[in-house]
């Protein structure tokens, strides 16, 4: 047999030593103890660890001798094991024998890694439970690329929120779930008043601070559910699912009174206050799409600005 097991795509295959694996699992570990890129242990019936591979140091900061017979879930995250992942994986592969997953797992030092694992049931030829084995590898690396990619695809550089793009793509399912379960929906554009005066008096810093307030203290006052964008310079949209516009309407003044609370203070000590102008539209049968419902929204921000600013002003149809 040689050094390096075989791979397949470029990742260990562990499918040429099923056989081995279950014919005498201890064999299929000592061949693949060499292995350093991957990580491959064997764990017992109970989920005791029985193997431990050089992959599974290199990744991992553990020796053999620290987790040999140490039980599976030692391997994880405290919040994954608060959560059951490593019961719930061992019960998922003992009734359907494979297991492929993102993992959260717990290095020595006490870092997480993200970990691509698959987990598999070994059974002898009358069906009773042998052991598992585990193939894993650490994707920690791609998932940070992945997730650094996505923020610069679907959020606004400074102030974090949803960009046009996405707050459009994210609005237009949600109106299509809303309308297929007959939920309420409203929309709001906020926009900051007098945002020229701002920058022209304090300067363009001052100006992207004053965003960055505004767009905190949506975050802030906001639902987990809402989706708050930025769609232009100075302006500002909430989706608001399952909020029909009573509950919108309340949510919305609590988050002019909490801006006007929320002063920008500058670098060199000066300090400066921020009102918004805000306009509400809730979904009906009538409207067929975003588009018309920000048009609505729009309306209504028109009206609070010429009614004198500092206001919530709601499309009434």
């Amino acid at each position: 047999m040689s050094d390096s097991p075989p791979t397949r795509h470029g990742a260990f295959d562990p499918r040429h030593y099923e056989e081995l694996a279950r014919l005498d699992p201890q064999s299929y570990a000592q061949a693949v103890q060499e292995v350093s890129e991957f990580g491959i242990y064997l764990l017992d019936e109970q989920g005791l660890i029985q193997s431990w591979n050089r992959g599974a140091s290199n990744l991992t900061g553990y020796d053999a001798a620290e987790v040999l017979g140490q039980p599976f879930q030692m391997l994880f995250t405290g919040a994954a094991v608060a959560e059951r992942v490593p019961q719930r994986t061992l019960e998922f592969v003992r009734a359907n024998r494979h297991h492929r997953d993102e993992q959260a797992r717990r290095k020595k030092n006490g870092e997480s890694l993200t970990a691509l694992c698959t987990l598999d049931a070994i059974r002898d030829d009358s069906g009773r439970l042998l052991a598992y084995v585990e193939v894993f590898s650490d994707i920690t690396a791609q998932k940070e690329r992945e997730a650094a990619l996505y923020q610069r695809a679907t959020r606004d550089a400074l102030t974090g929120l949803a960009n046009r793009g996405h707050f459009t793509e994210m609005a237009t399912l949600e109106i299509e779930r809303a309308r297929r379960f007959n939920d309420p929906l409203s929309v709001a554009l906020l926009d900051l008043d007098f945002f020229k005066r701002v920058n022209d008096t304090h300067g363009h810093d001052a100006g992207d601070l004053a965003l960055i307030t505004f767009a905190g203290v949506c975050q802030e006052m906001t639902r987990k559910i809402d989706l708050v964008g930025r769609i232009g310079g100075e302006e500002l949209a909430i989706l608001l699912p399952r909020a029909n516009k009573e509950p919108a309407y309340e949510m919305l003044q609590r988050l002019r009174l909490r801006l006007m609370e929320s002063p920008v203070r500058t670098a060199d000590g000066t300090q400066f206050g921020l009102t918004v102008s805000i306009g509400l539209a809730a979904l009906n049968p009538d409207i067929r799409d975003l588009r018309e419902l920000l048009r609505n929204a729009d309306a209504a921000l028109y009206r609070a600005k010429r009614e004198g600013r500092n206001r919530v002003e709601a499309w009434f149809e």
